[in-house]
């Protein structure tokens, strides 16, 4: 009986250290396809450059093709249909990554599954899918 109390509390231990998938199908990396400015209708096609936002647990990275120009790192929270992004080191294009406001972004969530993710500010309409 001992024997089967001590395997239950190892495995009770091991499955305690795993970290949760706490944001379902928004966590994972993510290529930004495209990017439509929503004042003049304007599509920029990012499909044959990498762009890319990272996610996982609280913290998105943004990367690119060009080195460092690209890179940023920052928090974000998931409340309801929207998301909230507040950048801790902004890239030096944010522009590039569809960020026109990253000290301070929201974002809505316009479709999100385990394929595909839309998201809108007012400036822009992103496009993205997962990579």
């Amino acid at each position: 009986m001992k024997r089967i109390i001590y395997i239950f509390l190892v495995a009770l231990i091991f499955a305690s250290c795993q970290k949760a998938d706490i944001n379902g199908d928004l966590d994972g990396f993510w290529k930004l396809l495209t990017i439509e400015e929503l004042a003049d209708n304007n599509v920029i096609d990012k499909k044959d450059v990498d762009r890319f936002w990272s996610i996982q647990l609280k913290l998105l990275v943004t990367k690119g093709d060009n080195g460092n120009l690209h890179v940023g790192k920052g928090r974000f929270q998931h409340i309801g249909d929207s998301l909230f992004i507040q950048m801790i080191k902004a890239p030096k294009e944010p522009k590039e990554l569809g960020m026109y406001n990253p000290d301070d972004e929201r974002l809505e969530v316009v479709q999100l599954d385990r394929n595909r993710m839309i998201l809108r500010s007012k400036e822009v309409l992103l496009n993205f899918r997962r990579f």
